[in-house]
């Protein structure tokens, strides 16, 4: 009962203790789960994008003396799930058994041979027996010809109808069929379904156009007829990873065991998948998010970790005297400190539970570390109170104490534990830009430190240098009139008597800045992958359109330039010093009038019968020449001659990472009139433009050129590639919507919003802990005729600094820290390959100062608030002082 009237009696700085508490293990559990959800959420997503060749694993038999499966090996599906390496086994979500023969073409019964025929799988499937339902014709009942099902598009595709005949021609055989029935699906988004769609293909010429794909279905004794009449039937075993069953933590393992089957497949088979690919990429990307999040939380956590030794501080410093009594009254220092514990363990292991529970609320997967951190919570929040009131007690006496003079004289321990420090962070940011954040088993604890570490040391050489300007500016004040500047700048000058407000302010401050650096870095990048992708307004894209689509889109409303442009890839390119026959991208565009960011030589380049400027990438300069060497480069057919004008790792037009390629100017090319060069791009500059208007005119400009080329009729079914529209906004928005931009979008909005309020928490506890000398000093002013208003003034003077040091300190750290240890967080693979570099955007800069601002306006209303509580100018009388 005792303890619990004292846990009365100081309930205020108990639940502030409790609350900090709470908030720091809702910080431990809440937002690393929301990251990880996120995460898992954009794996499946990138999983689900994937086609089901790429995403399923697929194990193909092959059989010995050329031997044609028998379709009868359905059985050995358990058996081979069973042998797959973990976690591979529950993580399947279906699995189905297929005896199918190559992609043949089919031809009408009866019909001469023709130069592009149609081709199509047969197919045995026993689950799709359940997933169809006959809507035309019968099921499949083979006896002495192969009889097939087709689906409603397919059949719709191909032009066959029930009682059609086919002829299957393959390498070493042909085989009869006859479609007997039409079927849809009952379920159309049945994964079984998924690589069965039928699709359009190029044809060998392009004179042929187009030509239809589709699965053809059967049962097994027309699997077995035809198989055996054209010597190609193969047994294959399909297992669809459920992605609903996958987290992001379990991708290394995924990707492992993948390699593992691909070295050691199950008896007699191949594996096809490049679902380890896929894995793979994610993985590089978590990992960079990873390194990320686990920056910005240890910079959190060491905020709210400082908060709570700041409560605790505040709460043994408001009992001095109590403690002093205990001992003079023969308490040991053992016994205060055990005293305050039993106080702190009424309140803060319910807080921590608390804040735990709340975090386990939010949506997503829990972190391996999560028990570790929040224990390390528990301990700290345990452990602060009594650990500083057992400091308070061992010196009982607090009369003639003059900490100020002391601190401005530190300790040679001091000065060593500052020291070491400022080792450790430069050793630490050391080892980061060697190793990065992930050595290879997991996250360092140490590195991951390594920048809190280095807002400490931030914070602690501001310690040390502040207090001289401070004095310096405290002595002109004495000289002027009034003394409110003058004991305000010398409050703020016992800087080492702030040093715990001050650490904290820096780290969050830091953690701040540094989240909002990343963030304007990876958006700049962004913006430049964007200018380099769609290098206008909008980009149209197609196979090749005739001469007249460009002007006729310039002529639709709300569109103010429109330049075509040729991208060739696979052009052959010469060197006039090189022996070897090169390959590259050949990008033919009109450099005079397209707007692009291209050099004086090509903009000004105007047509001769001499060689044209062109760009040329560093990878292909090393083999063609540097500049003013000559080459040749095949561009449509034709041969054209240039000069190496500049050499650039980047053109507008095409995307980051394009190695080889050449930028010739249109306009100084002699292009004869009976061998025009065909545009496949065309770059637009306008606003409110109608796309679909843009796509029509395309899609038909696509056909007149076929037309013209082939002497055919052309429909849009029949385009190889149909027009599409990019626009800037839309592609720079594609670059925000890949699987872990969610987690990364999470951890930059959760760590500038936790800064920013822990920094405000901060203020409030330096305000406080300072409130009672403060009080003092006030009352004994206010019998001299201080006014309220120079009494806010007086706490001005005093806090401004503090926050102005943590401010450029803090500042100072968050924007070193991408410059130091960028190289170790990857932001380039989230940039589309740009090279990231490093930008602040205005605004964080604004919205640090508005915070500092904010952080005064708090600090009055909090010292408002401790006045009031503290009556002063009723309590305080002559000769009296406040306790």
């Amino acid at each position: 009962m005792t303890v619990l009237r004292r846990v009365r009696a100081f309930l205020g700085q108990l639940l502030l203790l409790a609350v900090l508490a709470g908030l720091t293990a809702f910080l431990v559990t809440g937002p690393a789960r929301l990251a990880n959800g996120r995460t898992d959420d954009g794996l499946r997503g990138d999983l689900r994008k994937l086609a089901a060749t790429n995403r399923d694993l697929t194990f193909s038999g092959f059989h010995v003396n050329g031997e044609v499966s028998a379709a009868i090996e359905a059985g050995r599906l358990e058996e081979i799930q069973q042998q797959l390496p973990a976690p591979l086994p529950g993580l399947i979500g279906g699995a189905w058994y297929i005896a199918e023969s190559g992609q043949n073409s089919i031809v009408p019964a009866g019909a001469a041979t023709q130069s592009c025929p149609n081709l199509a799988v047969l197919r045995y499937e026993p689950a799709t027996t359940e997933a169809f339902r006959i809507v035309g014709g019968r099921a499949a009942a083979s006896r002495s010809t192969t009889e097939v099902v087709i689906g409603q598009d397919a059949a719709q595709m191909l032009g066959l109808e029930v009682g059609d005949g086919l002829e299957m021609g393959a390498r070493y055989g042909s085989a009869p069929l006859r479609v007997v029935g039409v079927f849809a699906p009952v379920n159309p988004d049945d994964p079984i379904w998924s690589d069965q769609m039928p699709h359009r293909a190029e044809c060998p010429s392009p004179l042929d156009g187009l030509r239809q794909q589709a699965v053809l279905l059967t049962d097994q004794a027309g699997a077995r007829l035809a198989g055996n009449r054209m010597n190609d039937l193969t047994d294959r075993w399909r297992y669809r990873l459920d992605e609903n069953r996958i987290t992001a933590d379990q991708v290394d393992g995924m990707t492992r065991a993948v390699a593992t089957i691909r070295r050691t497949p199950p008896d007699r088979t191949s594996i096809q998948s490049s679902v380890d690919s896929t894995l793979a990429d994610f993985d590089r990307q978590v990992g960079a998010v990873r390194a990320l999040l686990a920056v910005v939380q240890a910079g959190i956590l060491a905020t709210a970790a400082g908060l709570i030794l700041l409560a605790a501080r505040l709460m043994t410093d408001r009992r001095r005297a109590e403690f002093a009594l205990l001992r003079a009254r023969g308490g040991t220092v053992g016994a205060v400190a055990g005293r305050t514990l039993l106080e702190v363990l009424v309140v803060v292991p319910i807080a921590v539970a608390a804040g735990w529970i709340g975090g386990t609320l939010a949506p997503g997967r829990a972190d391996d570390t999560e028990p570790l951190l929040l224990a390390a919570v528990a301990v700290i929040a345990l452990l602060a109170a009594p650990i500083s009131a057992a400091l308070v007690a061992r010196r009982p006496s607090f009369s003639g104490h003059r900490s100020d003079v002391v601190a401005l004289r530190p300790s040679l321990r001091r000065i060593t534990a500052e020291g070491l420090l400022v080792l450790l962070a430069a050793g630490g940011i050391y080892l980061v830009r060697l190793r990065g954040l992930d050595a290879g088993a997991g996250v360092d604890p140490y590195l991951v430190a390594a920048p809190v570490l280095l807002a400490l040391a931030a914070s602690v050489v501001a310690l040390r240098g502040v207090p001289f300007p401070l004095r310096w500016a405290g002595d002109l004040a004495a000289r002027a009139r009034g003394a409110i500047a003058f004991l305000g700048l010398s409050g703020a000058g016992r800087a080492p008597l702030h040093s715990g407000p001050l650490a904290v302010l820096v780290v969050a401050i830091a953690t701040g800045l540094f989240t909002g650096t990343v963030t304007s870095t990876v958006g700049t990048a962004r913006d430049r992958a964007a200018n380099l992708a769609v290098p206008a307004d909008a980009v149209v894209r197609g196979f090749y359109f005739s001469p007249e689509t460009a002007p006729r889109i310039a002529a639709l409303p709300h569109v103010t330039k429109v330049v075509p442009m040729l991208l060739a890839s696979g052009a052959t390119i010469h060197g006039d010093t090189a022996a070897a026959i090169l390959q590259g991208q050949v990008m033919v565009v009109d450099a005079s009038s397209a707007g692009l960011d291209l050099p004086a030589a090509l903009t000004g380049a105007r047509r001769s019968d001499g060689p044209a400027p062109a760009v040329v990438s560093p990878h292909l300069a090393a083999q063609v020449g540097t500049a003013g060497t000559a080459g040749t480069a095949e561009v449509m057919g034709r041969t054209y001659r240039f000069t190496v004008a500049q050499v650039s790792e980047v053109t507008p037009g095409l995307p980051a990472g394009t190695t080889d390629f050449i930028v010739l100017p249109q306009q100084a090319l002699a292009v004869p009139d009976y061998q025009p060069i065909q545009p496949n791009r065309i770059l637009i500059d306008g606003h409110g433009f109608d796309a679909g208007q843009v796509r029509a005119i395309a899609d038909a400009g696509q056909r007149e050129q076929l037309q013209r080329t082939t002497g055919k009729t052309v429909t849009d079914a029949q385009l190889a590639v149909p027009a599409t529209v990019v626009t800037w906004d839309s592609y720079r928005e594609s670059l925000e919507q890949r699987g872990v931009d969610g987690a990364l979008s999470f951890t930059f909005v959760t760590g500038m919003v936790a800064a920013a309020v822990l920094s405000l928490m901060a203020v409030a506890l330096a305000v406080l802990t300072g409130a009672p000398a403060r009080g003092r000093t006030l009352s004994r002013l206010r019998t001299m005729g201080l006014s309220p208003g120079q009494g806010r003034r007086l706490l001005v003077f005093e806090l401004v600094p503090l926050i102005a040091v943590a401010v450029i300190a803090g500042g100072l750290a968050g924007f070193a820290l991408p410059l130091l240890i960028g190289p170790a967080l990857g932001l380039s693979g989230f940039t589309a390959g740009v090279a990231a570099g490093v930008s602040l955007d205005p605004w964080f800069a604004g919205g640090v100062l508005a915070l500092a601002v904010l952080a005064v306006v708090a600090a009055l209303a909090v010292e408002n608030v401790a006045n009031r509580r503290l009556r002063l100018g009723t309590v305080l009388r002559l000769g009296e002082e406040q306790s």
